[in-house]
Protein backbone atom coordinates (compact mmCIF):
# COMPACT_ATOMS: atom_id res chain seq x y z
CA UNK A 1 0.00 0.00 0.00
CA UNK A 2 1.13 3.24 -0.93
CA UNK A 3 1.56 6.18 1.42
CA UNK A 4 -0.45 9.52 0.06
CA UNK A 5 1.96 12.32 -1.24
CA UNK A 6 4.09 9.63 -2.28
CA UNK A 7 5.34 8.97 -5.76
CA UNK A 8 5.19 5.68 -7.25
CA UNK A 9 7.67 4.28 -9.85
CA UNK A 10 6.20 1.40 -11.64
CA UNK A 11 8.81 -1.87 -11.48
CA UNK A 12 8.54 -5.48 -12.93
CA UNK A 13 9.07 -6.69 -9.07
CA UNK A 14 6.64 -4.31 -7.37
CA UNK A 15 6.11 -0.54 -7.07
CA UNK A 16 9.11 1.84 -5.43
CA UNK A 17 8.07 5.04 -3.79
CA UNK A 18 10.06 8.52 -2.98
CA UNK A 19 9.07 9.69 -0.55
CA UNK A 20 8.44 13.97 -0.47
CA UNK A 21 10.90 13.96 2.37
CA UNK A 22 13.49 12.61 0.22
CA UNK A 23 12.93 15.06 -3.01
CA UNK A 24 13.23 18.03 0.20
CA UNK A 25 16.39 16.48 1.58
CA UNK A 26 17.97 16.44 -1.79
CA UNK A 27 17.48 19.94 -2.41
CA UNK A 28 18.19 21.21 0.81
CA UNK A 29 21.58 18.99 0.31
CA UNK A 30 22.28 20.81 -2.86
CA UNK A 31 21.47 23.95 -2.18
CA UNK A 32 23.91 23.89 0.79
CA UNK A 33 26.73 23.41 -1.40
CA UNK A 34 26.07 26.31 -4.04
CA UNK A 35 28.70 29.63 -3.59
CA UNK A 36 26.52 32.73 -2.46
CA UNK A 37 23.90 30.33 -0.03
CA UNK A 38 23.98 31.61 3.43
CA UNK A 39 21.38 28.95 5.01
CA UNK A 40 18.21 28.29 4.27
CA UNK A 41 15.11 29.85 6.01
CA UNK A 42 12.81 27.98 8.66
CA UNK A 43 9.69 26.67 8.31
CA UNK A 44 6.89 27.16 10.30
CA UNK A 45 7.92 27.07 14.23
CA UNK A 46 4.28 25.08 15.06
CA UNK A 47 5.56 22.66 12.33
CA UNK A 48 9.20 22.13 13.33
CA UNK A 49 8.08 21.82 16.70
CA UNK A 50 5.38 18.93 16.24
CA UNK A 51 7.65 17.55 13.97
CA UNK A 52 10.47 17.00 16.44
CA UNK A 53 7.79 15.57 18.89
CA UNK A 54 6.65 13.05 15.80
CA UNK A 55 10.46 11.80 15.03
CA UNK A 56 11.09 14.07 12.40
CA UNK A 57 13.30 16.52 13.89
CA UNK A 58 15.74 16.54 11.27
CA UNK A 59 12.80 17.80 8.61
CA UNK A 60 14.32 19.78 5.93
CA UNK A 61 14.25 23.62 6.39
CA UNK A 62 13.30 26.31 4.18
CA UNK A 63 11.81 23.70 1.07
CA UNK A 64 8.66 22.07 0.34
CA UNK A 65 7.98 19.38 -2.42
CA UNK A 66 4.59 19.07 -3.94
CA UNK A 67 4.22 15.76 -6.45
CA UNK A 68 1.42 16.02 -9.07
CA UNK A 69 0.86 12.64 -11.45
CA UNK A 70 4.45 12.91 -13.29
CA UNK A 71 6.09 15.31 -11.86
CA UNK A 72 7.52 17.38 -8.76
CA UNK A 73 7.44 21.26 -7.70
CA UNK A 74 9.81 22.11 -5.35
CA UNK A 75 9.16 25.56 -3.50
CA UNK A 76 12.15 27.08 -1.74
CA UNK A 77 13.09 29.61 1.06
CA UNK A 78 16.98 30.49 1.17
CA UNK A 79 19.44 33.48 2.37
CA UNK A 80 21.85 33.96 0.39
CA UNK A 81 25.00 36.25 1.23
CA UNK A 82 25.98 39.66 0.34
CA UNK A 83 28.35 40.21 -2.52
CA UNK A 84 26.88 37.93 -5.14
CA UNK A 85 24.41 38.07 -7.73
CA UNK A 86 20.66 36.86 -6.97
CA UNK A 87 20.22 35.92 -10.33
CA UNK A 88 23.17 33.80 -10.80
CA UNK A 89 22.82 31.87 -7.58
CA UNK A 90 18.79 31.27 -7.96
CA UNK A 91 19.40 30.47 -11.38
CA UNK A 92 22.31 27.50 -9.78
CA UNK A 93 20.10 26.70 -7.23
CA UNK A 94 17.10 25.67 -9.94
CA UNK A 95 19.33 24.00 -12.24
CA UNK A 96 20.96 21.97 -9.54
CA UNK A 97 18.32 20.96 -7.59
CA UNK A 98 16.27 19.94 -10.93
CA UNK A 99 18.98 17.80 -12.37
CA UNK A 100 19.59 15.89 -9.42
CA UNK A 101 16.82 15.18 -7.84
CA UNK A 102 15.95 13.80 -11.68
CA UNK A 103 18.96 11.77 -12.40
CA UNK A 104 18.76 10.72 -8.62
CA UNK A 105 14.96 9.42 -8.45
CA UNK A 106 13.73 9.51 -11.84
CA UNK A 107 10.80 12.27 -11.55
CA UNK A 108 10.52 14.85 -13.69
CA UNK A 109 11.02 18.20 -11.73
CA UNK A 110 8.06 20.75 -13.15
CA UNK A 111 9.46 23.85 -11.25
CA UNK A 112 11.91 24.96 -8.74
CA UNK A 113 10.41 27.86 -7.24
CA UNK A 114 13.08 29.90 -4.87
CA UNK A 115 12.12 32.55 -2.37
CA UNK A 116 15.15 34.79 -1.66
CA UNK A 117 14.11 35.84 2.15
CA UNK A 118 17.40 38.04 2.98
CA UNK A 119 20.63 38.88 1.67
CA UNK A 120 23.28 38.90 4.67
CA UNK A 121 26.94 38.20 5.30
CA UNK A 122 26.80 35.05 6.90
CA UNK A 123 28.37 36.22 10.57
CA UNK A 124 24.89 38.26 10.73
CA UNK A 125 22.79 35.37 10.61
CA UNK A 126 19.81 35.05 12.96
CA UNK A 127 19.83 32.20 15.12
CA UNK A 128 16.34 30.63 13.11
CA UNK A 129 18.84 30.43 10.22
CA UNK A 130 20.10 27.05 9.30
CA UNK A 131 23.66 27.62 7.85
CA UNK A 132 25.46 25.74 5.30
CA UNK A 133 27.99 24.15 7.96
CA UNK A 134 24.88 22.80 10.79
CA UNK A 135 23.35 19.77 9.82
Amino acid sequence: MMIEGNEKIPRDLGEIGVSNEVFETIAVTCTRKISGVAGMETTDGLVDSLSKVWGRGDAPKGVRVTTGEEDVTVDMTVILEEGFAIPQVTGTIQHEVKTVIEEMTGHAVKSVNILVADVQPSSTLPKDVVRDDES
